[in-house]
C-alpha cells in the first residue's frame, strides 16, 4: 500500500499527482480552499482521500475534521495539522493517538519535512508542499506499507525529485523501530 502524503499546499500544487504512484492520499491541512481541495479530489481520482483542515483553513472546519483516525494497510493512521511535533505533542492529540492507538502519525504546520520514530510509533511531516518551508523546500512524502506492517518512507524535494529523507522501519509487536 503506497501512501502520497502532502501538506500546507496552501492552494498550490507544484506536483502532478498523476505521475506518483500511490493508492491512498493523505493531506495533513493547510490546503487553500474548498475549489482546490476539489482539484486535488479530481487529481486523485477514485483513490482514497485521508484529509485535514489545517489554521489557515477555518472556513472548511465544518466540511474537513481536524483529525482523522484510520486503518491503511492494516495500519492505525492518525491525522492531525498542528501536531506541534513528535517531541512536544499538544494533549488533546496526545490523547486522541493514545485513543486510536496510532501506529503512524501524519502533521503538517511546521513546513519541516521529517521521518521518525519516537516510542514505537512512526512521525512523517511531508514539509510544506505549496511553499518553500524553513528548509527552503517544496516536499511531499511517500511511504509504502508491506504485507507485515513494515514502512518504507521517502521525503521528496517537489521541483528537483530529489530525495531529501529516506527511511525504513520494521514493524515488531505493533512498534516501529528503525532499519
Amino acid at each position: 500500500m503506497k501512501l502520497l502524503v502532502i501538506s500546507d499546499t496552501h492552494g498550490e500544487m507544484p506536483i502532478d499527482m498523476k505521475q506518483i504512484e500511490f493508492d491512498v492520499l493523505v493531506h495533513a491541512g493547510d490546503i487553500g480552499n474548498a475549489a482546490f481541495f476539489g482539484a486535488i479530489e479530481a487529481a486523485a481520482g477514485t483513490k482514497n482521500i485521508y484529509a485535514v483542515y489545517g489554521n489557515t483553513d477555518l472556513m472548511m472546519s465544518g466540511w474537513l475534521p481536524e483529525t482523522v483516525s484510520a486503518e491503511v494497510g492494516g495500519t492505525r493512521l492518525f491525522v492531525v495539522h498542528n501536531l506541534t511535533a513528535p517531541h512536544r505533542i499538544l494533549p488533546a492529540n496526545a490523547g486522541a493517538m493514545k485513543d486510536n492507538r496510532s501506529e503512524i502519525v501524519v502533521f503538517g504546520h511546521t513546513h519541516i519535512p521529517d521521518i521518525e520514530e519516537r516510542g514505537g510509533t512512526l512521525f512523517i511531516n511531508p514539509g510544506s508542499l505549496g511553499k518553500s518551508g524553513l528548509t527552503g523546500h517544496r516536499s511531499f512524502a511517500v511511504a509504502e506499507i508491506d504485507d507485515a506492517g513494515n514502512v518504507s518512507a521517502k521525503i521528496f524535494d517537489a521541483d528537483s525529485k530529489e530525495v531529501l529523507v529516506a527511511k525504513n522501519y520494521n514493524k515488531i509487536n505493533g512498534l516501529f523501530k528503525e532499519i
